[in-house]
């Protein structure tokens, strides 16, 4: 782990990284996408973040774009690892899930809140990648809503899934850029912890007794 990291990214996304030069190049780019976007950094400020020479930055990655690439494999296992009791049907297990899966959006947020149709090519294929990437969180998370609803954790009506996945949605991707200003002291633990809290209580009128006490309990536990 990075001086540049300690603190930003969460357990399961720093523990993919070594003390190898690639690996401290993709967590130090990581931490600078996610609060200056993608757009915004420079590959000289990858490398001096990561203590490297820009050179060895050019032998890893020849372009910003193989950067991005190799961040979205690693939040595709990152991600996969989080959620691999997706399908059970334990509510504590569920409610566990929903949190781990919120941390990888978390780290990652700037593949799912840059928009890169105004930097990319049209016709290169990482594009296409990162709207698929977006488009497989979408999904995933009204899919989480109604798993959820489905073993009695949510009293929700079925017309109300898409528009609560998306107010989810908005407070993961932008919710650190918005209070990142609006608490310029906070820790960032303290403000994705905040953001946790949103989500709840987006979902508290449809939270049946059992779900709200098992997300009490996970809150307690950060």
């Amino acid at each position: 782990m990075t001086e540049a990291s300690s603190g930003l990214l969460t357990a399961g996304t720093l523990e993919r990284f070594t003390a190898k030069t690639r690996d401290k190049l993709l967590e130090a780019s990581l931490v600078l996408f996610n609060e200056r976007g993608f757009a915004s950094v420079t590959t000289a400020s990858i490398a001096e973040q990561s203590g490297v020479l820009e050179g060895s930055l050019w032998y890893h990655f020849r372009t910003k774009k193989d950067i991005l690439a190799a961040h979205m494999e690693l939040l595709q296992q990152v991600f996969q690892d989080a959620n691999i009791d997706a399908e059970s049907s334990d509510p504590e297990t569920i409610i566990a899930g929903i949190f781990a899966a919120y941390g990888v959006i978390w780290d990652f947020r700037y593949i799912l809140r840059d928009d890169f149709g105004s930097v990319l090519d049209p016709e290169e294929p990482i594009l296409a990648t990162a709207r698929w990437v977006n488009d497989f969180l979408d999904a995933w998370t009204e899919g989480r809503i109604r798993h959820a609803e489905a073993h009695g954790l949510l009293d929700l009506a079925a017309d109300d899934m898409e528009d609560i996945s998306e107010i989810i949605l908005v407070i993961g991707r932008y919710w650190l850029d918005f209070s990142g200003k609006k608490y310029p002291n906070a820790q960032n633990r303290e403000l994705r912890f905040k953001g946790l809290q949103h989500i709840f209580t987006v979902l508290r009128p449809y939270l049946t007794p059992p779900a709200a006490a098992l997300i009490a309990a996970e809150l307690d536990r950060i």
